[in-house]
């Protein structure tokens, strides 16, 4: 099951949430100004102008372009984001290019990080 939810009355993107569940697979390319979440997988690209969560049971494959990325399943390809967090058992297979990553104990990084400097990160 994947929900798509945008509360936000003035149409903004600081409220509101976009879940993708376990079980759900989607393919294509994702624009997005609110939360989301993945616990199902994903294949292909997103962009968000927020935090984007790899939940534990959550797969992607692709390129993510995010405010903020916190991995706590799988991630195979290409991440640009401000903040990368590998949280415990997270896994990121693939380039990262950040201001700021983070790795907790027992997270994995397996490929290539690359420390960002500037305000924003273009896509």
């Amino acid at each position: 099951m994947a929900v798509f939810v945008n509360n936000d009355k003035n149409n903004d993107g600081a409220n509101g949430a976009t879940i993708i569940a376990s079980g759900t697979q989607i393919r294509g390319e994702i624009h997005i100004q609110c939360h989301l979440h993945i616990d199902g997988d994903f294949d292909g690209v997103i962009h968000s102008d927020s935090t984007v969560n790899i939940g534990k049971n959550g797969s992607v494959k692709g390129e993510i372009f995010a405010e903020k990325l916190v991995v706590s399943g799988k991630m195979t390809g290409n991440v640009k984001s401000k903040i990368v967090e590998i949280m415990p058992y997270g896994k990121i297979d693939g380039k990262v290019s950040s201001h700021e990553l983070v790795i907790e104990r027992k997270g994995i990084l397996t490929g290539e990080s690359v420390v960002e400097d500037g305000e924003s990160l273009d896509s």
